[in-house]
């Protein structure tokens, strides 16, 4: 169910990492959510970023994609072998919804927190990220990390219009952690498999339409 009185229902939550997450940085009300701070790329603060950067191809008109893009429910797009969704909060209504909860569609101000099962369950992380901008004129989605996360940095996603019916999807990241490994060699690779399961849900869902 959808809450906005409050505190937070950690027993909703079926990540145990995800709950670590919250409790780690003191998240255990709808108050200390709205708080959450985000940190953006920045090309003008003089550090260095690395960037990612990966296209899909999904068979369908590009409005009917981005309709997809912007109604699919978060438990069905962050939903693989790598990634599951946990709960999101919006800005603009001050509520948490969690897996089977109405959904009313994609929108700046949602904060989403993910578990992500790495190494074929040796080990799970949870992130967080925010989506800071839905433009229906560009039809782009516009995503930010949050503070205090292992990374920081944005995602943009681009549709493109290709033929009558096909449609491009750019996925950019530019990120930074201040770890030379996990910035060359691990992010990189977890970043594409999770984002590809994401893509992946989203052009089946497109191209069954």
């Amino acid at each position: 169910m959808v809450v906005n009185t409050g505190e937070i229902n950690f027993d909703l939550i079926k990540q145990s990492k995800v709950r670590d997450l919250l409790k780690k940085h003191g998240l255990c009300s709808l108050s200390d959510l709205s708080r959450l701070q985000s940190h953006c790329f920045d090309p003008d603060d003089g550090k260095h970023y690395y960037k990612h950067l990966k296209t899909y191809l999904i068979e369908a008109d590009i409005n009917i994609v981005w309709n997809t893009y912007k109604t699919i429910k978060p438990e069905e797009t962050w939903n693989g072998e790598m990634v599951s969704f946990g709960l999101m909060y919006s800005r603009k209504s001050n509520a948490v919804s969690f897996p089977g909860d109405d959904y009313s569609g994609l929108e700046g101000g949602q904060i989403l927190f993910l578990n992500l099962n790495l190494f074929n369950n040796l080990a799970h992380l949870a992130v967080g990220h925010e989506v800071m901008a839905v433009s229906d004129e560009e039809k782009c989605i516009k995503i930010c990390y949050l503070q205090n996360g292992a990374s920081t940095g944005s995602q943009k996603v681009q549709l493109v219009k290709r033929g009558e019916s096909q449609t491009e999807v750019i996925h950019e990241t530019w990120y930074r952690s201040g770890s030379v490994i996990r910035d060359k060699f691990l992010y990189p690779l977890f970043h594409t498999w999770a984002i590809t399961e994401f893509h992946n849900n989203v052009r089946r869902k497109a191209e069954s339409k």
